[in-house]
């Protein structure tokens, strides 16, 4: 019965999909500017195919990273975020080749005005 518990543990693990363990900044972060990077780093290697921004009232924009090979971690630099709601779209592939996908909402602060003199 131990072999077979062990057996199925194997199994399950090894069906298992690759996922996102965080991102840099984190999920859901209100920024004061758009940051210089964003890093997403998954649980095991995996294979990035895309990265690109949304923004309201934008076209989408494809977002150049790196490494171009399978990896744990890859960086987009200078992703030039808008103030307000943006969204990072990503797709890869998991080491079972499956297709895995997700988003990470970033919001920018508007810059704000000058104070006025009394």
């Amino acid at each position: 019965m131990f072999a077979a518990l062990a057996m199925l543990g194997i199994a399950t693990t090894a069906l298992a999909h690759s996922t996102v363990k965080n991102t840099v900044p984190a999920n859901e972060a209100v920024l004061p500017a758009s940051p210089p990077a964003v890093v997403i780093n998954f649980n095991e290697p995996a294979r990035l195919v895309s990265v690109s921004v949304v923004h309201a009232g934008a076209p989408e924009r494809k977002l150049t990273f790196a490494p171009e090979a399978e990896a744990t971690s890859f960086t987009t630099a200078v992703p030039q975020l808008e103030p307000g709601r943006n969204e990072i779209k990503w797709r890869a592939l998991s080491r079972d080749g499956h297709p895995i996908s997700g988003t990470i909402v970033l919001t920018v602060q508007p810059a704000t005005g000058a104070a006025k003199a009394p």
